[in-house]
């Protein structure tokens, strides 16, 4: 069996001007899969939970408890359906990958390469990227937000010798969070390609679980990743807000002793 590796995503089709590539395909499918899975699961919910929509609460709240635990309760909530939705995508994504279609059902083509038409969404640099500037568009935006323009901009600014490497470690988050789950995806799946072409289709299952376990570790390094950017983001906002209630309370305590 001869062996296809190729960096970038190949092109199935062309949608007029648009290339439709087969982690698109892929990626597609999986945000279809969910919303129907997710929308069948809690159609009709019920106070005591069972099968499907047991399977979908009890992910959503443990997620949440790892997001509240980080980030506290009040910004926790807030940022809980970023972090899940990042989460839930990206596992899915990765496990997806390996099921047996994906990368070995596909066609020749003029130049007798062989194209499959599914590849994993996050062996794709392009997905990776666009979550990675989407995760860090995010983060200033929570910044922002929380702190002011004057807040933020002296956060990334000051100290002014300091400003260009502030700048320049916002930049290298993108770099970072894509280039991370991608290298380790594409690894995964060219890892798989030759283990199935060495053992005539025959993969043996410890490298099965080995994948489960990064595609697991991936979505959870990516997600709490970008919790933890933004919790940094909004760190003076909530030492601020922790001054003012400290001030408040002891001009309280103050009141308090004086009429008594």
């Amino acid at each position: 069996m001869d062996i296809h590796i190729s960096l970038p995503a190949e092109v199935v089709a062309m949608i007029g001007p648009l290339h439709l590539t087969n982690s698109a395909i892929m990626m597609l499918l999986v945000m279809i899969g969910l919303v129907v899975w997710f929308g069948l699961a809690m159609r009709r919910q019920a106070l005591v939970p069972g099968g499907a929509q047991n399977l979908v609460e009890w992910i959503l709240e443990w997620i949440l408890g790892q997001v509240e635990g980080a980030a506290g309760k009040r910004v926790g909530r807030t940022i809980f359906p970023l972090v899940a939705t990042l989460f839930v995508f990206i596992i899915v994504a990765n496990y997806t990958g390996l099921l047996p279609f994906v990368g070995t059902v596909g066609y020749t083509n003029h130049e007798g390469e062989f194209i499959p038409f599914l590849r994993s969404a996050n062996a794709d640099l392009n997905m990776t990227l666009a979550m990675a500037l989407l995760s860090v568009f995010l983060v200033q935006v929570a910044g922002l937000t929380a702190n002011g323009l004057g807040g933020y901009l002296k956060h990334l600014l000051t100290p002014i010798p300091l400003a260009p490497i502030h700048i320049i470690e916002e930049l290298a988050r993108i770099i970072s969070l894509s280039f991370r789950l991608f290298g380790n995806i594409f690894g995964g799946e060219v890892l798989m390609t030759v283990i199935y072409a060495l053992t005539y289709a025959v993969i043996p299952v410890i490298f099965i679980f080995l994948e489960l376990l990064f595609g697991f570790i991936q979505a959870m390094i990516f997600s709490m990743l970008t919790m933890s950017y933004i919790i940094l983001a909004v760190a003076g906002h909530e030492e601020h807000e922790e001054e003012e209630q400290g001030g408040i309370a002891a001009i309280a305590a103050q009141e308090t002793g004086a009429h008594m």
